[in-house]
This record gives C-alpha cells, sequence and structure tokens, in this order.
C-alpha cells in the first residue's frame, strides 16, 4: 500500500566495495533450471506470488510479483511433477522434463461460489470497511518472530545490477513507532558479483537500495491500512469504487473478492487494487495493488529517495522515474490469528543518463519476501546483529554460503508452522543492573540536580574570567591529576561560593591567595568558605585534585564521560566528551552554563607517541620527563564549558588557509589518523565551500584568532575551535555527504559563539545547527533539494515531550532528539512564515550579531525575533517548543460549481496560535490564508475539490479534511 514512509526509494549512497572479492554464483551442476509464466486460463493476465512445488519433494519457488519465475530444482528428484497454486486459483499439476524448460503455466479461476438470488446488490465498501474494522481482531497486535526467505533481483536491461538471496530472522511489529519498529537479521546469505562498467559509483546509486527487506515488512496490512494514501484509511473511500466481483471456493473456505478502482475523474486516488477476504471472518488475506498514473506522478515527485536521491542524481547526472509498480501480499492463519505469508513487489523504472547514453533504459526490480517460519515463544526486540535500516541486502550479505545450507533453505512451506528454534541468544532490550537514579521529567530531580542546575547566590555572586586548566592522564590506570587557577569577578559581596566537581574526583587542596581554606561537598557541589568577604574586584581560586573521571554510557541519554577508546590499530584513542553531563565530571569549575570565561589555557599532559587536540591555538609542547610530554592551547574568546576538552592518538596533521573578504587568513588545522588521510582530504574539500558559506548566512567565523580544527575522533562533537567528527572516515560513503561535519562544524555559530544559559534551552543550538545542514544542501544543489533534506527530518520526529526541557535542573537525561528534527522543521515553517528571505537572512546574522559571545535563554531570543520582524510570534513558537503535538489546519471543502467554499481553523494547544500557511488558489498555484482557532471560511474561484492541497512541503503541520 502506498505511504510516505513506503515509498520512499531511497538509494543507498555508496561505492560498490563489497562486491571485491566475491565469487560469482553460479547454478551447480545438478541442478535443473525451469523458468517462465504464471497466468490466468483465458488471458495474460500475471499471477503474482504463485508458489510452484515438486509435488514429491518439499523444493520450489514463488513467481514475483510480475508472474515470473526462475526454478532450480535439484537433479536427482527429476523427473517429477510440478504442483503450481494461488490464492483464488484451482491448483495445477504439470509433468517436468528431465532437461529443464521454459514454461507458460495457466491457471483457472477456483470455483465460484454462487449465493442465493437476492434482489439486494453486495456493498463493496461495506465489506471493507469490515475487515478494516476487524484488523486488530484477525491480526496479531503483539510482536512476533519470523524466519523469512528473501531475494532481491535488479537489473538495467538485460544486464544484473543486483541479485542476493538470504535468510533472514525477523522481529515484526504490529504497527511502527519511533521507538518500536520492525528488526531484521541476517542469518546466511549469498549474491551474484557484478560489473560495474567502470562507474562504480553509478553502478551502486542504480543497484542499491534501502533496505527492502524493511520496507517489505512496512507495507504489511497492519501498518498501511491507515496510511496516507491507502485505499483502506477512511478519509480515502471517497476517491474510490469498491465494487464486489464474486465469492471463491478455496478448499474449505470462501474468498470474497472486492475489486477497488478510482472513481472518475479523479486525481487524489493513487491506486487499483484487489481484495481477497476471509468470507468466515472477514481477514484480508490477499491484496495485490498496483498504481494509477496520478500515483506515478506523487511517487516521481515525492518518493524517489528524497534528498539521498536528489543529491546523488545531482552528483552522477542521472535520473530514474517510475514506470510501474505492482504489489502482492498473502496470509495464512496460524493459531488463530492470520499472519504475513509472503510479499512480492515488481517495480519498473527508466534510468536517464545522457552522458552515459542511457535514455529511458529499463530497470526492473523483483523483490520476494517468502515467510517461512512463525514464532510466538521470543517476541521481543532483538538487542543486536540487527540488519542497518538504509544501506541495502545486498551490501550486509559479504559472503555466499555453503550448497547444503541453501538446498535446504530452497523451498516454500506449505503452512506456517513454529519452526523457530527458541534462540540462545539474548533477545530482550538490554537493561543496567546499576543503581544510578536517571533525572527527567519521568523519574523526578533531586536536590543534586538543583545544585548544578539551578543559579544560587552562592553562584551569581561571582563571574568566571579565566580559566588555567592543566590535567596529566594516566593511561594506564585511566586516572588524571590536574589543577585549576579560576579568575573571577565579584559580582555582589560574598565570603561562601559554589565550585563544582563530581563526588567521585578527589579534591586535594583548595588555596585562596596562597593559603589553604576550608570546603565542604555535596553531591557533585563543592561549597568554598573564604576567609574573608569580597565586596568587589577581581580574585582568584585554586583547586588541585585527582581521580577516575566518569565513562561515558551510551546506554543513558547524554551521559558524557571519557572515551578510552581505540584505533583500527589497536592503539590508545582517547576523548573527553561532557556535554550535558557537564565538564566539571574532568575539571572543577562553576558548572553552568550562563558562565563563561573570556578566555583560557589548557594544559593536558599524555604518553609520548601521541597527538593531543584541546581548543584554540597549540602554544607549545614541552617535554615531561622521559616519556610524556605536554600540550599547551590557548582560547582567546569566551568558551562554553563542555567545550572545552582533549583528545589525543595516533594522528596525522596537515595545515591549510582560507583567505577571507579578500584580506584575512584563517588558519585550518586538520588532525586524522594516518589511515584515513586521502580520504580526509577528499571530505574535507568542502570545509572552505562551508565555511564561506556559513560566513555569509550567519556571519563571520567566531574564532578567527584561534583558528579553525577539525579532527577526527572517537566520538563527534562540537567542541570550540576544536570541531570532532567521530568516526565518519571509516565510512567511504559519507565522503560526499558527511552531514556529521556539516552539524559539528555549524555548531561554532550555533552553540559556541552563542550559547544558552540553560540546557533546558539546548534546541538553540541543535535546531539551528541542524537547519545549517539544509543551507549548505541550498547552497551547493539548490532550495528544492534543501527543502527536501529539511522534510526528511519528520521521520525523526517523535513528539513524546517538548522541546524546550525543565529549568534549573540540569535537564537532558533523555530522548532529546527532537531539539535537533522538530526543531529544525520550526526554523524551516518559521522561513516560509516570513515569505522574505532577504529578512531571513538578515535575521540570522541579526542574531548572532546581538548575542555574539554571550549567552541567551530561549525566551530572550524569541522575543528578540518578535522585536526584529516587529510580529507577535510567542504563541507561534510556543506550540512548537513547549507542547508535544504540532498544529492541525481543519478544513472541510465545498463544490459550488467552479468555486470551491474552503472553511478552516487550527487545531492547537496555544490558544492564540494564528500561523499563516499557503493552500492552493489555482491549479498549480498557492496562496496565504490566515487561520485561526476560529472558524472562517473563503470561496477560491476556478478550483476543483480534486486540485486543493495544503503546502506540507514548506510547513511543519498536520491536515485534517472534515
Amino acid at each position: 500500500m502506498l505511504q510516505k514512509g513506503f515509498m520512499h526509494f531511497r538509494f543507498v549512497l555508496t561505492l560498490c566495495l563489497f562486491f571485491c572479492g566475491i565469487r560469482m554464483l553460479r547454478a551447480q551442476e545438478k541442478y535443473v533450471t525451469f523458468s517462465g509464466h504464471v497466468q490466468e486460463a483465458g488471458g495474460h493476465a500475471a499471477i503474482p506470488g504463485a508458489t510452484l512445488q515438486l509435488k514429491n519433494a518439499g523444493v520450489g519457488t514463488a513467481c514475483n510479483a510480475a508472474g515470473e519465475f526462475v526454478f532450480k530444482a535439484p537433479g536427482h528428484l527429476l523427473p517429477d511433477s510440478l504442483l503450481i497454486t494461488s490464492m483464488g486459483y484451482q491448483p495445477l499439476t504439470i509433468a517436468l522434463p528431465a532437461n529443464g524448460a521454459a514454461l507458460t503455466l495457466h491457471l483457472e479461476k477456483a470455483v465460484v461460489h454462487l449465493p442465493e438470488v437476492t434482489v439486494t446488490a453486495v456493498d463493496g465498501l461495506a465489506l471493507v470497511k469490515e475487515a478494516v474494522a476487524r484488523i486488530p481482531r484477525n491480526y496479531d497486535t503483539a510482536g512476533v518472530r519470523l524466519t523469512a526467505f528473501y531475494r532481491e533481483y535488479i537489473r538495467l536491461r538485460d544486464d544484473t545490477l543486483n541479485y542476493n538471496e538470504s535468510v533472514l530472522d525477523i522481529f515484526k511489529t504490529y504497527n511502527t513507532t519511533a521507538s518500536y519498529k520492525d528488526q531484521v537479521r541476517i542469518v546466511k546469505g549469498r549474491k551474484v558479483r557484478t560489473d560495474d562498467h567502470g562507474d562504480p559509483r553509478f553502478h551502486s546509486f542504480i543497484s542499491n537500495i534501502t533496505n527492502t527487506a524493511y520496507s517489505s515488512l512496512a507495507e504489511d496490512i497492519q501498518k498501511v491500512a491507515l496510511s496516507e494514501w491507502s485505499f483502506l484509511a477512511e478519509r480515502n473511500f471517497r476517491y474510490y469504487n469498491y465494487t464486489y466481483l464474486e465469492t471463491l471456493q478455496q478448499g474449505s473456505s470462501s474468498l470474497v473478492v472486492i475489486d477497488i478502482k478510482p472513481r472518475k475523474p479523479q486525481k487524489k486516488a493513487l491506486l487499483y487494487g484487489t481484495l481477497y477476504l476471509d468470507d468466515a471472518s472477514k481477514a484480508i488475506v490477499r491484496c495485490d495493488w498496483g498504481i494509477t498514473p496520478e500515483g506515478l506522478d506523487y511517487v516521481n515527485k515525492h518518493g524517489k529517495g528524497g534528498v539521498g536521491y536528489s543529491i546523488m542524481s545531482f552528483i552522477l547526472h542521472a535520473t530514474l522515474d517510475f514506470t510501474n509498480i505492482k504489489t502482492s501480499m498473502t496470509y495464512k492463519p496460524y493459531k488463530g490469528k492470520w499472519y504475513l505469508s509472503s510479499m512480492q513487489r515488481h517495480w519498473n523504472l527508466d534510468v536517464n543518463s545522457p552522458r552515459r547514453n542511457l535514455h529511458h533504459a529499463p530497470w526492473t526490480g523483483d523483490f520476494t519476501l517468502q515467510i517461512t517460519g512463525v514464532n510466538k515463544d521470543s517476541t521481543r526486540p532483538f538487542t543486536g546483529n540487527v540488519a542497518d535500516r538504509v544501506n541495502s541486502v545486498g551490501n550486509q550479505i559479504s559472503m555466499h554460503t555453503d550448497t547444503a545450507f541453501w538446498e535446504h533453505y530452497n523451498f516454500i512451506l506449505p503452512e506456517l508452522p513454529d519452526s523457530l528454534r527458541k534462540p540462545q541468544d539474548s533477545v530482550t532490550m538490554g537493561v543496567s543492573t546499576d543503581t544510578v537514579h536517571i533525572s527527567n521529567r519521568e523519574n523526578g530531580f533531586t536536590l543534586a540536580d538543583t545544585l548544578r542546575g539551578m543559579l544560587t547566590p552562592l553562584r551569581t555572586c561571582y563571574d568566571v574570567a579565566y580559566y588555567d586548566l592543566a590535567a596529566d592522564i594516566d593511561l594506564a590506570h585511566h586516572y588524571l591529576r590536574g589543577n585549576n587557577r579560576i579568575k573571577f569577578k565579584v559580582v555582589a559581596p560574598f565570603s561562601r561560593m559554589q565550585v563544582d566537581l563530581y563526588a567521585n574526583m578527589k579534591i586535594d587542596t583548595i588555596l585562596f591567595r596562597g593559603q589553604p581554606v576550608p570546603y565542604t561537598r555535596a553531591f557533585d557541589a563543592v561549597f568554598v568558605q573564604l576567609p574573608v568577604t569580597l565586596q568587589s574586584g577581581e580574585d582568584e581560586l585554586y583547586i588541585s585534585y585527582e581521580g577516575a573521571p566518569q565513562e561515558s554510557d551510551a546506554r543513558r541519554s547524554m551521559w558524557g564521560g571519557i572515551l578510552w577508546d581505540h584505533d583500527d590499530e589497536g592503539n590508545p584513542w582517547v576523548q573527553m566528551v561532557c556535554q550535558g553531563s557537564g565538564a566539571s565530571l574532568w575539571w572543577p569549575c562553576k558548572d553552568h552554563q550562563s558562565d563563561e570565561p573570556d578566555s583560557m589555557r589548557i594544559r593536558i599532559t599524555i604518553p609520548n607517541g601521541f597527538t593531543e587536540i584541546s581548543n584554540g591555538r597549540l602554544m607549545s609542547k614541552t617535554a615531561v620527563g622521559p616519556d610524556k610530554t605536554c600540550f599547551e592551547w590557548k582560547v582567546t574568546y569566551p568558551i562554553n564549558n563542555y567545550g572545552a576538552t582533549f583528545c589525543f592518538g595516533k594522528y596525522t596533521h596537515w595545515q591549510d588557509y582560507l583567505v577571507r573578504n579578500g584580506q584575512d587568513t584563517l588558519t585550518l588545522d586538520y588532525y586524522v589518523l594516518p589511515w584515513h588521510e586521502q580520504r580526509a582530504r577528499e571530505m574535507f574539500a568542502q570545509v572552505k565551500p562551508m565555511l564561506k558559506a556559513y560566513e555569509r548566512d550567519f556571519g563571520p567565523y567566531p574564532f578567527p584568532r584561534d583558528g579553525f580544527t577539525l579532527l577526527e575522533s572517537p566520538y563527534q562533537m562540537e567542541h570550540q575551535s576544536g570541531v570532532c567528527i567521530g568516526k565518519v572516515l571509516k565510512d567511504s560513503n559519507a565522503v560526499f555527504f558527511p552531514t556529521v561535519l556539516w552539524h559539528e562544524v555549524a555548531h561554532e555559530w550555533w552553540g559556541n559563539a552563542i550559547t544558552v544559559k540553560d540546557i533546558a534551552d539546548m534546541w538553540v543550538h541543535e535546531a539551528f545547527a541542524t537547519y545549517a545542514e539544509s543551507l549548505f544542501v541550498e547552497d551547493r544543489m539548490g532550495r528544492a533539494v534543501a527543502i527536501e533534506y529539511s522534510n526528511a527530518e519528520r521521520g525523526s520526529v517523535k513528539n513524546k515531550e517538548p522541546i524546550t526541557g525543565v529549568y534549573n535542573v540540569n535537564h537532558i537525561h533523555y530522548d532529546i532528539g527532537d531539539m535537533y528534527s522538530k526543531g529544525s522543521l520550526l526554523l524551516h515553517t518559521f522561513r516560509s512564515v516570513l515569505n522574505d528571505d532577504a529578512r531571513w537572512f538578515a535575521l540570522l546574522r541579526d542574531i548572532q550579531a546581538h548575542f555574539r559571545y554571550q549567552t541567551l535563554s530561549s525566551d530572550e531570543l524569541v522575543n528578540y525575533i518578535c522585536r526584529q520582524t516587529g510580529k507577535d510570534l510567542h504563541a507561534f513558537f510556543d506550540q512548537y517548543l513547549k507542547h508535544t503535538s504540532i498544529p492541525v489546519l481543519e478544513y472541510s471543502l465545498r463544490q459550488q460549481g467552479a468555486s470551491l467554499q474552503l472553511r478552516y481553523r487550527w487545531k492547537a494547544d496555544e490558544a492564540g496560535f494564528n500561523m499563516p500557511v499557503r493552500v492552493s488558489s489555482a491549479p498549480g498555484k498557492t496562496a496565504f490564508i490566515y487561520p485561526t482557532t476560529s472558524w472562517k471560511t473563503i470561496t477560491i474561484p476556478h478550483l476543483q475539490a480534486d486540485d486543493f492541497a495544503v503546502d506540507e512541503d514548506h510547513f511543519y503541520i498536520a491536515t485534517r479534511q472534515l
């Protein structure tokens, strides 16, 4: 069933390196090959998914969605008879010749059950409504474990691009949410080596599709019945005719056949199809569907892979356009419920690339998923070895396997037995056994959270001016010893002050004016008692300390710490990542984002043989004893505490320069693992145009005195003037599309040049940095691709918690993904609301100029935007930031001759929500309407209801036609 999530035909942006070294898959001599078509008797209509099986043995195969098959029968089982079956048709048995043949097989329709003569015609739509209503009763509403045979066969003309087969272990869900999804494990697989004809990137583009095993599961009736374009969704009933055709006798059961076709004229009916209902239960036991010309037009505009396709099409000068889509799915009963039995999909496309002399070259793809086992004893999600959702199945198959294995799996089971053995490995979600309290809305907050997140008088009484931090890393014992000299300005008289250092870190001494002073500790707060009351001026505190810093834990959201990692050659590779948990996990400071030092010195001592990178400029390297080196770094701008860091490993280094405005020179320093240097140089070719684009859109690079440093690291992080890009260089596919690079560098403006006072407002960092990615796409490939890029974030939004967090408690240990995705879509929408790009980009630059080197709150930012635009936008921002739901445009249409009456309003949490939005004003044109939370009515001249649409490409909203 067509839906946005399924039909995104996203091509994996890879080089087909996986084919190197793979032996050619070939038919063994002991097999006899039969091929051909299965069609309806009396015509040429293909029968998708028909099963072919040796009568006296278990081996067999199934037709694809076009009714085609290739069957390799073991020679020692021949001669034999071939049994051909398909739901809704009478079985057919033929004798097989011993030497193979091309066959065209015709199946007669099943016996038609003649009901008693009745005056009232059978209502096809009523039957469909009943079948949809019974879905929760007829199908399993819990997770289920399946085994399956899977095959992909993709070709361009007569050239095989991708042929692979695999056995899958599947955890299948009843529905799909952001945190509850289908999972696939590839048990074993084999594939054909193919020829890329000296054009590997293009070959990869047209042959490797986003994991079609996952998208096959996504087409399951249970998931798509209510999807946007499904003919089973109640809101779409108005677009189709549902016609009862006949009732067929299939063994002891009766099948009710419903034909579904678009009403004429109807532009919003994108599909046609046939349903087979079990007469007793009204379960949908088979669904065949195809796509209409209007559907093809929609898919070619919206569903060829989104931004991934658009970018690679731009780079490779090639396009692909759907010309046909067919799908057939069947279900079989097991223990009182109906389970997916097979999914056959057939796609046709035209490939065009004039530089390759390809003009409407026919591309064909067939995808078969055949379920071979159901298990209800193990129904929890997998915890490991799960296949990647984006990477194609073929890419994830490394070798082909022994013949005996494939002989065992070269069959189609006639029933769905509980055949899967109980797994020996754990399939339960990993649960931490320690008792650390994770503070968030769900678990509540503690005094420790208040001490960490609140600005009390013991903090606001002073303003940090300078940190002089030194740390000596004991690599062997995962330990550090350090000291920090804190220079501060007196804001209000005080004799007692709070600094912060995690409780597991030992304080050796605290000195004030050279003399030890007493202190007490409460959780991670340190309360220092001074011998005098400071009235004004500047002073300083010296703290020496030691300990084993908290280690980062990926099981907990934003649980920062030190990473004791290793590179691919086994060398230590160490990084400090402390955003969220806070800098005080490894050094003593005033650990609140509202207060940044004006400048900072960082000295990190590490074992010889490694290169260490922190922030700012490298001032010196000094030998410390016979086996250690101290790296000294100087930061000359304000820096947030979590942005101060260290990272060391076996790096190679080179330097470049960016000439800015024809006169200023910005130094560019790059640090990568030596074996990634060539790939890094290719990727980093984007750095100069990216920096220029960001300077144009956001204003000058914020830290020119400190230079710009980019480094490969165990984890990606926006450390100021020392941007870490993680392990992206391990992925050769990311060279052309390094979104992590674009994102982390954007944080130099959004997060480093300006920083939020409370981490609850961290959306300002992440939303703007995520949106900056789309701006760089726009710079390189145009606005249309950038819009696709922004809208691709919709699939990541969970709307589980508001974007803004809880204030004064360091609220960060929860799923913060919506700060990125939903926050970026908020900015994308706001740009459309302004409807003035010159004003939009001026506003971005003005925000940077006004708040540069300062900390700010979300409210301060929104108030500034309102002043600059002259508009009261509080309800707009509050709706997206403070509520989990997005605004819904409710509307109804009434045709009045050649005119269309539109009644509309916003359904929103904010009472004063009044965002303008674009809707159709004429075929192919849009104009603004100005909804509020009260109903309004307008009449649009010369517009038919079929031509009406709401602009959801430029506005992150939901719609509901009443």
